[in-house]
C-alpha cells in the first residue's frame, strides 16, 4: 500500500462514485496539500442491499441508539468499516481517514506526520474534526482534556468525553481491529459506535487547534433525521433505553482506559 508523498501512511477520501463535485472539491485540496489521495466508493444508502442490511441489529439500535437507524446511517458506518476490513487485510499499519465534505487546514500533512512519528504512540485513533462546540471550543476541563504530545501545530489531547463526528481522522491498525470486532453488529452511527470508548476500548483523542472542519454549505449525504423520531416509542423500548443510559453512565464514570 502505497503512502502519500508528504505522509508515511495513505490517505483515503470517501466519496460516492457519482458525486464529482464533492470528488472535485477534495482532489483540489490534497493535491494543494501534497497529499496523494484514494478515492473509496461510498456505500450508497439510498440503494441498500439485503447483503448491506444484514449487519444490521434493529434491537440493539432500538436499546442504544434510540430510534431505528435511517438507511444512509447505515450506509455511512459501511463505507469506513470497509475500510477497516482493508486495513487488516493489506496489513496497512495506519491510514487518513476523510469524507468528502470537509475543509482541510495547510497544518493538516504536518500534524499528521507528527502524530505517526512516535515508534509507540498510546492511541489508537485521533480525531481530527469534532461537530461538538464544546470540544472545539472547551471551556471547562471535562471538555478541555489533557494535553499528551506538543505538536508542530497544536496539541493532541485525550478526552474524557465523546468527540462526534467523523469527517477526518487517524487510525492505526489496533483501532481497525477493534471496530471490525466491537462493530460486527450495526447498531448506531460509526462515529458514535466509536465515542463508546468505555464500551469498545478506544480512548478517545483530539488534535487542537482543530485541523479539520465540516463545510456548512454542503448538504449531508444522510439527510435530515425525521423530527420527534424518539417520541411515541413503545414503554418496553423506552424502559430498555433508560436501563441502558444508566448502564453506560456507570461504566463512563468508572472507566481508566
Amino acid at each position: 500500500m502505497p503512502s502519500s508523498p508528504t505522509l508515511p501512511c495513505p490517505v483515503f477520501v470517501i466519496n460516492l462514485e457519482h458525486d464529482g463535485v464533492r470528488r472535485a472539491h477534495m482532489t483540489d485540496q490534497c493535491a494543494r496539500l501534497g497529499l496523494a489521495a484514494e478515492f473509496v466508493p461510498a456505500v450508497n444508502g439510498r440503494a441498500l442491499g439485503d447483503a448491506d442490511r444484514a449487519a444490521y441489529d434493529r434491537a440493539k439500535a432500538l436499546r442504544v441508539y434510540g430510534v431505528e437507524m435511517l438507511d444512509t446511517e447505515i450506509g455511512c458506518y459501511l463505507s469506513h468499516y470497509r475500510l477497516y476490513e482493508r486495513m487488516v487485510r493489506e496489513n496497512i499499519p495506519a491510514a487518513l481517514i476523510l469524507e468528502d465534505d470537509v475543509e482541510l487546514s495547510p497544518a493538516l500533512p504536518r500534524i499528521v506526520a507528527d502524530l505517526l512519528a512516535d515508534p509507540a504512540p498510546e492511541w489508537q485513533v485521533v480525531r481530527l474534526e469534532s461537530l461538538r462546540p464544546r470540544v472545539r471550543e472547551p471551556k471547562s476541563p471535562k471538555f478541555r482534556g489533557r494535553t499528551v504530545k506538543t505538536l508542530r501545530d497544536g496539541e493532541l489531547v485525550r478526552l474524557g468525553t465523546h468527540v462526534l463526528g467523523f469527517g477526518a481522522y487517524l487510525i492505526r491498525l489496533e483501532g481497525a481491529r477493534r471496530m471490525l470486532d466491537y462493530g460486527r453488529r450495526i447498531f448506531m452511527p460509526v462515529d458514535q459506535t466509536m465515542d463508546r470508548y468505555w464500551d469498545n476500548g478506544i480512548a478517545p483523542y483530539l488534535v487542537r487547534p482543530i485541523p479539520v472542519r465540516q463545510r456548512t454549505d454542503m448538504d449531508s449525504r444522510i439527510g435530515a433525521r425525521p423530527a420527534g423520531r424518539h417520541e411515541g416509542q413503545p414503554l418496553a423500548i423506552q424502559l430498555a433505553r433508560r436501563w441502558q443510559r444508566l448502564s453506560d453512565s456507570v461504566r463512563k464514570r468508572l472507566y481508566r482506559g
